[in-house]
């Protein structure tokens, strides 16, 4: 009978070879990638999986204009074609809020919202976003993250096994799971420079890319001034948060200027055209932000969260990010609630360990309040 350390080093040979056999050469990239663990066809079905929940949780599709929607679609494929992935057909969703950012799962589902497209100037600029989104998919950095994350956490159950210590099994496996919360550096930057590639290969000003990443830091800049937070380089929502924008363009800029004879076209007067009548700032259905105050006419409720905070709605919950980033979260319950405290305790907080939870009056009415720590990735 083997021992935890035998095992464990059973595994890691085993997993090794598994490695060796599962190398093959990215041809968006041109480097080795190294998913053993999710293939393309899995790609597709984690992203077919994961796209209503993602629409769920961001306010859902934004198709009230059918030609808008046609209309991304269509240059989404025309920058797809060009790619090093022309097929199978990727889907571009437009997202129902106001908020500036674009992602993209696994499979070809990629999403802008509609507060990106009024902030982009023209259809350069939203081909840029889509172009390194489109980089993220072929360039599979889901998957790299997905076989790092699993062969870091075999790595810390092999570490708990061999020392006999389940705690320090958890904390590596924590460790390991925040290594790969978001895009590294390297595949944001890799994403910029195949982005740029399709820019040019599709007959777009390559250079658009930067200038839209200018215009997101400009955008962030004037949040923070509006929150009274103005002198502090602000993180923007978009494409993660690292590098930081400035970064971004410059390194942008840089492989447009390689890139820039291969395409010149912008369409700033056509892309203004097709954003006629597109809805800007709160939909109605989620309720109004007027500074630093919210309201909700079909609920009935209004608030209004302390300076230096910055309101962000989302059908779920609204939210309010402050100084040292703080967060203020407005939720509602999910069904009828018989105990405030039994809510609070096993519902809403049941992930955390409240405690002194008790039953409060604010403003008339029946409340509950409770204390607890979390750990998040910031």
């Amino acid at each position: 009978m083997m021992s935890p350390v035998q095992r464990g080093l059973a595994i890691i040979v085993a997993t090794m070879g598994l490695a060796l056999s599962a190398c093959t050469t990215n041809p968006a990239t041109g480097g080795s990638d190294f998913t053993p663990l999710m293939s393309p066809n899995q790609e597709l079905a984690l992203g077919a999986e994961e796209h209503p929940k993602l629409l769920e949780a961001f306010g859902g599709a934004y198709d009230e204009r059918v030609a808008l929607t046609a209309y991304v679609y269509e240059l989404g494929h025309r920058l797809q074609s060009v790619s090093e992935m022309p097929t199978p057909p990727f889907t571009f969703t437009i997202i129902n809020s106001d908020e500036i950012n674009a992602f993209a799962l696994p499979g070809g589902f990629v999403y802008v919202t509609r507060g990106l497209m009024v902030l982009a100037n023209s259809e350069a600029e939203l081909a840029g976003v889509l172009a390194h989104e489109i980089g993220h998919v072929t360039g599979r950095h889901t998957a790299q993250r997905y076989n790092q994350a699993v062969f870091a956490q075999l790595g810390a159950a092999v570490l708990g096994a061999a020392v006999g210590n389940r705690a320090v099994s958890e904390l590596a496996r924590f460790g390991a799971t925040a290594y790969v919360q978001g895009y590294s550096r390297d595949q944001e930057h890799e994403a910029d420079v195949l982005g740029v590639r399709y820019l040019g290969r599709a007959g777009y000003d390559p250079l658009a890319m930067a200038a839209f990443l200018a215009k997101m830091g400009a955008q962030s800049r004037l949040a923070a001034k509006i929150a009274g937070r103005e002198g502090v380089e602000a993180e923007v929502s978009l494409f993660s948060s690292h590098p930081r924008t400035a970064d971004r363009v410059a390194r942008a800029a840089e492989a447009a200027e390689i890139n820039q004879a291969a395409g010149r076209q912008l369409g700033h007067d056509e892309y203004l055209l097709r954003l006629a009548q597109t809805l800007y700032g709160d939909d109605a259905d989620q309720g109004f932000r007027r500074g630093r105050e919210f309201a909700h006419p079909e609920l009935r409720i209004r608030f209004e969260v302390p300076p230096g905070f910055v309101l962000f709605n989302s059908p779920r919950r609204v939210l309010a990010r402050g100084p040292g980033k703080s967060v203020i979260a407005f939720d509602m319950a999910e069904k009828a609630v018989k105990s405030l405290t039994a809510y609070l305790v096993r519902d809403w907080g049941r992930n955390y360990t409240l405690r002194d939870v008790e039953i409060i009056e604010i403003n008339g009415m029946e409340a509950a309040t409770g204390h607890g720590r979390a750990r998040s990735r910031n």
